[in-house]
C-alpha cells in the first residue's frame, strides 16, 4: 500500500523559558514528504495558577469523574433478578430517537455507500473489547477478532486507541489493520510487503516526559488500593475503576498537583479513568485524517469514513465527520448521553453483528 501524506505536523510554542521538563515538539517519526510546518498549527500555552486542593473538590472535575462512571443496575435481595428501571429504559429508547440504532438503520448505511469507499475505524475498549476491572486484561474474543479480520479483507480498516500501539497490537494481533495507539499519536500501518510500518508520531520528544510523569504517579498513588497507572507510551492513564468512590478526590489531587510542575501536559478523562497527555494539536479526529489521507481517500468524494467507538475521545473523531459532512460515527453506548455521533450500537456484541453485517452487505452487493 503507497503511503502519502500532506497532513501538517502539529508544533506547540511558548514564551516561557524551557528546562528538563518542558520540552518543544517538531518532528514526527515518519516525516510525510513535502510536510511546511504550518503557523496555524502552533498552540499557545498559557501560564498555569499554582494549584491548591480545594481547587480540585471546587472544580468540575469530580463531577467529570462521576458523570464518566456509569452507575450498576441493583439486583433484588431474594430472587437476585436484575431490577430494570422502567424511567431508564424509556429515556434509552427516547436517546435513540436522536442516536437510532445502526442495526435497525443499516438499509440506510448501505444506500448512501453504494458507489462509494468505506474507511472503517474502531475503539478498542469497550467497542471491540468489553470493560473490564483490570485494563491489562481487556481481552478481545476470537469470534470479535474473526469479524475484524473477515471486515478488513473487504474495506480499510483501523484501531484508534488511548492504549500503547504495543498494547492495542497485542491484543488484536491482525498485522493486515492500521494501528493508531496513544489516542492518535502513534500511527503504524501495513506496506505491501505486509510488514510494519511506522508512519507517525508527532509527540515522540515528550516521551522523557511522559515517563518521568509515569513513575511519580506509581509511586504517588500506590498505597491507594485499587489504583492503576498505566504507561501507554505518549500518554498516561491513571484507572480508578477499581477505587473507592470515597477516594476518588485523592486521586484526581494527586493527578493535578503532579502536573502542576508540567504546564505542556494535560489532563483528560474517559470512562474511570484520568488521562495525561502532551498539550499536542492531535487527537482520534486528526488521527483519522492522517489515515485517510495516508490511503489517498482524503479528498475523495466517493469515500465513506464510519467511525465507531464508546469513549469521550472518540468524539472529537464523530466531530471531525459530521462536520465535514463525510462520514459515519457511531456511539457505543447501553446509557444515554450526548454525542456528536449519527448513530448507536448497545455493546460490543453488537458492534460484532455490524461488522458481520458490513461483509455480507459487500459479498451480496460484489459482481
Amino acid at each position: 500500500m503507497d503511503l502519502k501524506s500532506n497532513h501538517n505536523a502539529p508544533v506547540l510554542t511558548e514564551s516561557a523559558p524551557m528546562n528538563k521538563s518542558r520540552l518543544s515538539i517538531h518532528s514526527s517519526l515518519y516525516s510525510p514528504p513535502g510536510v511546511v510546518f504550518s503557523p496555524g498549527l502552533f498552540l499557545t500555552i498559557p501560564r498555569k495558577k499554582p494549584f491548591a486542593v480545594d481547587d480540585f473538590r471546587s472544580s468540575s472535575w469530580l463531577d467529570a469523574m462521576t458523570s464518566s462512571s456509569p452507575t450498576h443496575k441493583k439486583k433484588a435481595k431474594d430472587s437476585g433478578t436484575e431490577l430494570v428501571s422502567t424511567d431508564t429504559d424509556i429515556a434509552y429508547r427516547n436517546w435513540m430517537l436522536k442516536y437510532p440504532s445502526v442495526l435497525a438503520s443499516f438499509e440506510q448505511i448501505t444506500n448512501n455507500a453504494k458507489g462509494k469507499r468505506i474507511a472503517l475505524f474502531l475503539d478498542y475498549d469497550g467497542t471491540l473489547s468489553p470493560i473490564v476491572d483490570n485494563p491489562d486484561c481487556a481481552f478481545m474474543s476470537n469470534a470479535m477478532r474473526a469479524a475484524v479480520r473477515n471486515v478488513a479483507k473487504y474495506f480499510p480498516t483501523a484501531i484508534i486507541s488511548g492504549r500503547s500501539r504495543d498494547k492495542v497490537y497485542k491484543f488484536v494481533g491482525l498485522t493486515e489493520l492500521y494501528y493508531a495507539g496513544s489516542h492518535g499519536m502513534d500511527i503504524m500501518g501495513p506496506d505491501k510487503q505486509g510488514k510494519e510500518l511506522n508512519l507517525f508520531q508527532p509527540a515522540t520528544e515528550f516521551l522523557p516526559m511522559i515517563n518521568e510523569v509515569f513513575r511519580s504517579l506509581v509511586e504517588s498513588t500506590t498505597d491507594i488500593k485499587g489504583a492503576k497507572v498505566e504507561n501507554n507510551k505518549f500518554c498516561v492513564s491513571v484507572h480508578y475503576r477499581n477505587v473507592d468512590e470515597k477516594c476518588w478526590a485523592t486521586i484526581g489531587q494527586i493527578v493535578h498537583k503532579t502536573l502542576k510542575d508540567y504546564p505542556r501536559l494535560r489532563l483528560t478523562h474517559g470512562r474511570k479513568v484520568l488521562e495525561v497527555r502532551p498539550v499536542l494539536d492531535w487527537d482520534k479526529g486528526k488521527a483519522v485524517e492522517f489515515v485517510l489521507e495516508s490511503l489517498g481517500l482524503s479528498s475523495s468524494d466517493d469515500v465513506l469514513p464510519i467511525y465507531v467507538g464508546d469513549d469521550r475521545t472518540d468524539e472529537d473523531a464523530f466531530k471531525v465527520l459530521r462536520e465535514g459532512n463525510r462520514g459515519y460515527g457511531i456511539l457505543v453506548s447501553s446509557a444515554p448521553k450526548e454525542s456528536n455521533a449519527f448513530y448507536s450500537l448497545r455493546d460490543p456484541s453488537e458492534v460484532m453483528e455490524f461488522l458481520k453485517s458490513l461483509v455480507a452487505w459487500k459479498k451480496s452487493s460484489s459482481p
